[in-house]
């Protein structure tokens, strides 16, 4: 007891301490800062509890083709972006004197309006999932702590808001690199009792190939499923790998790139920690089909492991890497709405009461939402991250990777995506709609794919009208600027 009082006292204490590596900073700045916080604070950011929790849930029930979403998220999610967006984001936001990633699209395609409509946008989706992120963390905490659920909500919510209130963007980014270390440290320690005790990697694989098919992997567990199943994991993979480029928390970590040349570190540790947390999760979680009883849940697989399989001190190690995959998550999430809130709605640089004001707006409507059971708390929080990445992404890689701007076809682009896929979940997605208006094979097409469907043919047809944007616009900045 009193060793695992130390463990959480300690992270508490790093935890406050790095928050005030921000003291003193401007909320927007992020100062000079290495490449290997940059780095841990990419994947923090990146992974949540969601995808070490939920995914490695699923992965026990479709088996070692969950490892394509791991291959996507590392190559399609970290490789591409730092190869052709990471640094191209950073000249533009220094060209245009961009503070927040909303700045920049509206700065960038010339159109203030457009920038307080995605601030609404960000302010409101990105809190509300804010609450789904915080409620997991608070879940975890709750298997260790005889605390009610919804007091562990509001605490976390509140712990969230002050980190970013005292430490800005800078104290976020330290933390999240503490959190990236302590989410590395609990998966590597899962990893290992998993391994023991299947028998090593290769005869776990022989023996998951003895396993007949299920319905999730009907071509055995180590081999993409046919029809439905293996689209799915298809449409994961693009998801999550693809709408992230868009994601304004993800956007804003490219501020802090000094120089091309940070990039090449970078690159490699970021892919690297991201293989072990999401690979390593999602390869020992199909394993341990050979160790667990038939679980009724995917939620239920991980810690279900973690109870079997590891002793006191890493059962509190590995609630600490889940909480840290979710408070990582979260602080980013609250950085860009406060943001919103206190800066670019009202069009000025944000004050100390602004940014409290922000603050005290999202700790509300994160911790109010994780509370409340309703279908739309729920719509908000399962899609947040495929209609922002369908308003956003195009506009986004036409302005830093083209140098294209143009306020007619990004308001096309960023109208026609949010709406194509907000209504979609509402008209066709099964897991949002219980009966889908438009049937059960357009049920199959991911509403991320509709949205960006559509947000290109926007961004084209907007293109084609704006005569005087296509003169003005020349392939600024150049990629490798």
């Amino acid at each position: 007891m009193f060793g695992d009082a130390l463990i959480w006292l300690g992270y508490i204490a790093v935890f406050i301490w790095l928050a005030r590596k921000g003291r003193g900073h401007d909320a927007m700045a992020t100062g000079r800062v290495g490449f290997v916080i940059q780095a841990l604070a990419y994947v923090a950011t990146y992974i949540s509890a969601v995808a070490l929790v939920g995914f490695g849930g699923l992965s026990y029930m479709y088996g070692m083709q969950m490892l394509l979403v791991a291959a996507g998220n590392v190559w399609l999610g970290t490789w591409l972006v730092y190869r052709y967006l990471a640094w191209p984001t950073r000249v533009c936001q220094r060209n245009l004197q961009a503070r927040t990633p909303t700045q920049l699209i509206a700065k960038g395609h010339k159109s203030p309006l457009l920038g307080k409509a995605l601030a609404l946008i960000f302010a409101v989706f990105l809190g509300v999932y804010a609450s789904a992120v915080i409620k997991g963390a608070a879940l975890m905490l709750a298997q260790i702590l005889p605390v009610p659920v919804w007091a562990l909500i509001w605490i976390a919510a509140v712990v969230v808001g002050v980190v970013v209130f005292i430490g800005g963007l800078r104290g976020v980014l330290y933390t999240e690199a503490m959190q990236g270390i302590v989410m590395l440290v609990g998966i590597v320690l899962l990893i290992g009792a998993v391994l023991s005790k299947v028998g090593g990697p290769i005869e776990g694989m022989a023996q998951l190939a003895q396993l007949p098919p299920t319905p999730m992997a009907n071509a055995g567990f180590l081999a993409l499923s046919s029809g439905e199943q293996g689209w799915f994991i298809i449409s994961l993979v693009m998801v999550t790998s693809v709408a992230v480029w868009a994601q304004p928390q993800m956007m804003q970590r490219h501020f802090a790139l000094n120089s091309p040349r940070q990039i090449n570190r970078i690159t490699p540790l970021a892919m690297l920690v991201l293989t072990v947390l999401v690979g390593g999760t999602y390869f020992v979680a199909a394993l341990s089909r050979l160790i667990l009883p038939d679980v009724a849940s995917a939620d239920d697989v991980v810690p279900h492991l973690v109870k079997m399989l590891m002793p006191d001190v890493g059962l509190q190690l590995f609630v600490l890497a889940i909480v840290s995959a979710s408070l990582s998550t979260a602080t980013a999430l609250f950085h860009i709405a406060v943001s919103a809130i206190a800066e670019d709605l009202p069009g000025r640089p944000a004050t100390r009461f602004s940014w409290f004001i922000g603050i005290v707006f999202c700790v509300l409507i994160s911790g109010g939402s994780a509370q409340i059971k309703g279908q739309l708390i729920a719509l908000l929080c399962t899609t947040s991250w495929s209609i922002v990445g369908a308003t956003v992404l195009t506009s986004y890689v036409a302005l830093v990777r083209f140098g294209k701007r143009s306020p007619i076809a990004a308001w096309l682009s960023c109208g026609l995506g949010f709406a194509s896929c907000l209504l979609w979940y509402l008209l066709a997605n099964k897991g949002v709609s219980p009966t889908p208006v438009l049937g059960m094979q357009a049920a199959l097409i991911p509403p991320f794919f509709v949205g960006i469907a559509f947000s290109l043919m926007g961004w084209f047809i907007g293109w084609a009208l704006d005569r005087e944007g296509r003169k003005a616009s020349t392939f600024w900045p150049a990629p490798n600027a």
